[in-house]
């Protein structure tokens, strides 16, 4: 028999159980969660015990009537190391049983996406028959990295029509320089004025980045490119796991459009990625900004992101009414 309780300041369990985890990642750890300065959110992070034994934990938070798992994260969902089908049914069960008692009328989860998931669909199995819906579905984009990282790199290259020369001469020509640095502070402007060209601001603030960096030292890695010393963009990977990161925010100077800054960026984060035992990067979402259907694909940043061989990945937003 399954039973539970409520996350209680037991962090060291739960995060040393999302590490060992099949499905984990570190949006899941109460350390990250607790990141958030602005916004705080009431604590309904369920564990659940067979026999004693910690089998799966459910990181969530209430907002308006709704058991969120979890407002404050890319994923939630239910984090399991091996488990049967039975018992993430069970789990389901009291999953809502929790959420009747205190006084929900809707449960949302976005489970990760498959690729976080060692390819195990359990869970969406369990939510399709437990009668949760998909209410949003959102496009991603996935770069595996490659035992040839040169023959990779030299792909993109040609499907950008280019040659390594091309980018060679404009880092020289321009004084271009590569830095791996976790200096937000000359980051976040160009961030911000990225995110004010669609009248939208950034997921973190300045001082969220500083204080997750400072949580978990080993979580974001950021690339920096400067022109004479000045930074003219940034490529943020947020290390979901330990073979999986997330290009999070890929952001320039537009004054810099020219001289091919985003792609560079990215080249060079695929390289990285090899270095670091880095399977796959996942190119995050493409959707239009600003629009009354939030899911209409933007079709050039998707072509942008095809072009280094990302390849299509959905993410659900699963939805039940009780």
């Amino acid at each position: 028999m399954i039973k539970y309780k409520v996350y209680n300041n037991n962090l060291k369990e739960w995060d040393d159980f999302i590490d060992s985890s099949i499905n984990g990642t570190i949006f899941h750890k109460q350390k990250f969660l607790e990141y958030h300065i602005e916004r705080q959110f009431s604590h309904h992070s369920l564990m659940f015990y067979k026999k004693n034994v910690l089998i799966a934990v459910f990181p969530a938070s209430i907002r308006e009537k709704t058991l969120i798992s979890h407002p404050g994260a890319s994923f939630g969902g239910i984090i399991y190391r091996k488990i049967s089908l039975s018992d993430l049914l069970d789990i389901l069960e009291l999953i809502e049983e929790y959420a009747k008692n205190k006084k929900c009328e809707n449960i949302e989860i976005v489970p990760p996406p498959t690729i976080y998931n060692n390819g195990d669909e359990s869970l969406i199995y369990a939510l399709k028959w437990k009668q949760y819906t998909e209410r949003e579905q959102y496009f991603s984009s996935i770069i595996g990295i490659q035992n040839d990282i040169n023959k990779q790199i030299n792909e993109i290259i040609r499907n950008k029509s280019r040659s390594q020369k091309y980018y060679d001469n404009i880092m020289m020509k321009n004084n271009l320089e590569l830095l791996w640095t976790n200096n937000f502070d000359e980051f976040y402007p160009i961030l911000r004025k990225n995110k004010e060209r669609y009248n939208a601001q950034p997921t973190h603030t300045l001082e969220e980045l500083n204080k997750i960096n400072d949580l978990l030292p080993h979580a974001i890695k950021l690339l920096v490119i400067k022109k004479d010393g000045i930074a003219i963009g940034g490529n943020m990977i947020f290390i979901a796991k330990p073979n999986l990161g997330i290009i999070f925010y890929n952001m320039i100077n537009y004054d810099y459009s020219d001289i091919q800054i985003s792609t560079i960026q990215i080249l060079e984060s695929i390289k990285w990625g090899k270095d670091n035992k880095i399977k796959y990067l996942d190119f995050g979402i493409s959707h239009e900004a600003g629009t009354k259907h939030p899911l209409i694909p933007k079709i050039s940043l998707i072509k942008f992101k095809e072009e280094f061989g990302g390849y299509g990945s959905l993410r659900f937003l699963f939805h039940k009414p009780i």
